[in-house]
């Protein structure tokens, strides 16, 4: 990660209103929405839900195509296939799970299944904390940062996340975010405090930043850019340069 310096006169300023944001052709997700017992979801946030191909599993709109391209991998990798065990989950659906099992589920409003962007993955004969015994979860925790996904809850990153290692909980948090978080062994939560707010950062290609207020700012030769609320105050800017 490396700051880029920027004048003033090389960016321009926007609102996140979404007329604004559909005449600059500018994408806004929830991609990198950071949910834990510090930055619990509202029970009146939507998230943009959709339908996986012709599944029935709902997963947030922004990883449709990443998932695809996971699936395919594993697949061709490993010839297993990768089912999906839990996704989006309402707070009615989480407070019936929390009732049944307090020890286990999240509280209402604290699981990351309410946004869409976590995924609880298996194959044949291997769920849970057994899927990393087979090569398609090896495969899936070894690459998965390459689509755009992330183990949620690493291995000696309890304290941080709240949570033990799940090796089954992949997380979307989109390019170059995933490849980033993962290879310097930190969490969502380290990687989003990481970005000093109002700096810009080059991060495999992609330019990065962290903004709070009412006007964000990109760079004025920026393409592809998106935006996505952190859930702590702030948006996160990326964007590819020309």
């Amino acid at each position: 990660m490396n700051r880029v310096d920027l004048t003033e006169s090389e960016l321009f300023s926007f609102s996140t209103d979404g007329a604004t944001l559909d005449r600059l052709g500018i994408t806004r997700d929830d991609a990198l929405f950071l949910i834990n017992r510090d930055h619990p979801v509202p029970e009146d946030r939507e998230f943009a839900i959709d339908e996986y191909k012709t599944s029935g599993v709902l997963m947030n709109r922004a990883m449709l195509e990443d998932y695809a391209r996971l699936s395919a991998a594993v697949t061709e990798r490993t010839n297993d296939k990768l089912y999906v065990m839990s996704s989006f989950r309402s707070f009615e659906k989480q407070r019936a799970l929390f009732d049944e099992d307090p020890e286990t589920a999240a509280e209402p409003g604290f699981s990351e299944h309410h946004s869409g962007l976590a995924l609880d993955v298996y194959v044949y004969m291997y769920a849970g904390a057994g899927f990393l015994n087979s090569e398609a979860g090896k495969f899936v925790n070894r690459n998965a940062h390459d689509y755009g996904f992330i183990i949620r809850y690493p291995r000696g990153k309890e304290k941080v996340t709240g949570f033990p290692f799940e090796p089954w909980h992949i997380r979307y948090v989109g390019s170059p975010h995933a490849r980033y978080i993962s290879l310097n062994n930190i969490t969502l939560e380290e990687y989003i405090e990481s970005l000093e707010e109002g700096v810009f950062y080059e991060i495999d290609g992609s330019i990065v930043s962290r903004q709070i207020g009412d006007l964000l700012y990109a760079p004025q030769k920026a393409i592809d850019i998106t935006v996505s609320e952190d859930n702590t105050g702030g948006y996160i800017i990326t964007a590819k340069m020309k």
